[in-house]
């Protein structure tokens, strides 16, 4: 795996999270977020400490199965820890403790203007679309905005959104096996929470928040991905929107029964899904074409993991790490070229 020695702008990683000022206001909101949930909870957790570590812990070994899956199908190549933590941070602290607050004013607003009756079979699904999608976007945005070397695409948005929904998914899952515990009187408050567990994670997991909010932070990665802003605001727009449709469907007092349930998770995650495979087909035939081009001399075999580990075993051990940082170094650029339309064929 050799090929040309790369450009700067490829190499480097661009420090500016580190210096500006989105790193200061991101992690100011995530404090405030985590602040804001634990003065909801704080005297659940202080009564029911038990309970509350083991949803904790359960939910802690979901979020680091769901950061290794995602890094996984990502192609290419894993995203940068730091990268990926960041989105899930975001999620889990600022996006759902503004979260609790914004709800629950809006909430009250439906039951003021459109009767009590009227909220408590619409509230759920007229708020959380506006409140939470709009608060993990902004999340995303930062991030994107703050790290711009890493969001050079719609797919790059797409899983900047996934870790960011996964983040919010835990800290929602956690709340709710709470507040199963204080419905159960606290009575056997270990068996709500593995109830609440197997509920929020086994049946519905894969088609809540890591869903939508992947749905709408490919919106971010289109903005960026392009200078003509006008051009793309339409479908950045329509991702948001879809993402908005999706959450206020799984909320609305309509397919309730389990059938009805699983349909909704089911319908989220291929939408997710289609979202996923469609920008991966169209990133990897990027790069391929670039490979094939005679613009670079690169390989091929930078296209898989399982070709690159190939190539590797091919050499004595000894020349294994150098040859394997060269070909880091490679897919920044193959990355860059895959996330760029204007580079190759969409």
């Amino acid at each position: 795996m050799t090929g040309p020695a790369l450009p700067a702008a490829y190499t480097a990683v661009r420090r500016s999270w580190r210096r500006g000022p989105a790193r200061w206001l991101g992690g100011g909101l995530c404090l405030l977020g985590a602040l804001l949930t634990l003065a909801e909870f704080a005297a659940v957790i202080r009564v029911f400490s038990g309970p509350a570590s083991l949803a904790l812990l359960l939910l802690l070994f979901t979020v680091g199965i769901g950061v290794a899956v995602l890094g996984r199908v990502r192609p290419f190549r894993p995203p940068p820890r730091a990268w990926a933590w960041s989105g899930v941070a975001w999620g889990a602290t600022a996006a759902a403790g503004c979260a609790i607050v914004a709800n629950t004013g809006l909430q009250g607003i439906w039951a003021k203007t459109a009767g009590i009756a009227f909220a408590s079979r619409w509230a759920a699904a007229l708020t959380a679309p506006l409140n939470e999608e709009l608060f993990k976007l902004a999340g995303v945005a930062l991030i994107a905005l703050g790290a711009r070397s890493r969001v050079r695409g719609p797919l790059d948005g797409f899983f900047l959104g996934a870790f960011t929904g996964l983040g919010f998914q835990v800290v929602e899952n956690w709340t709710y096996a709470m507040n199963s515990v204080l419905m159960g009187g606290g009575v056997d408050g270990s068996a709500d929470v593995l109830r609440s567990f197997l509920t929020r994670v086994l049946v519905t997991g894969l088609g809540t928040h890591w869903a939508l909010s992947a749905v709408a932070g490919t919106a971010v990665g289109i903005l960026l991905a392009h200078d003509d802003r006008r051009r793309r605001a339409g479908p950045a727009v329509l991702c948001v929107l879809t993402a908005m449709g999706m959450h206020a469907l799984f909320d609305a007092p309509v397919l309730t029964s389990a059938a009805g349930i699983v349909a909704k998770v089911v319908l989220n995650f291929l939408i997710a899904a289609g979202f996923y495979l469609t920008l991966r087909h169209r990133a990897r035939r990027r790069a391929r074409v670039f490979l094939r081009s005679p613009r670079t001399d690169l390989s091929l075999t930078l296209l898989t993991r399982r070709s690159r580990r190939r190539a590797l075993r091919t050499l004595p051990p000894a020349r294994r790490p150098a040859a394997e940082r060269r070909a880091q170094g490679y897919l920044d650029l193959v990355e860059e070229v895959a996330a760029d339309s204007t580079r190759g064929p969409a």
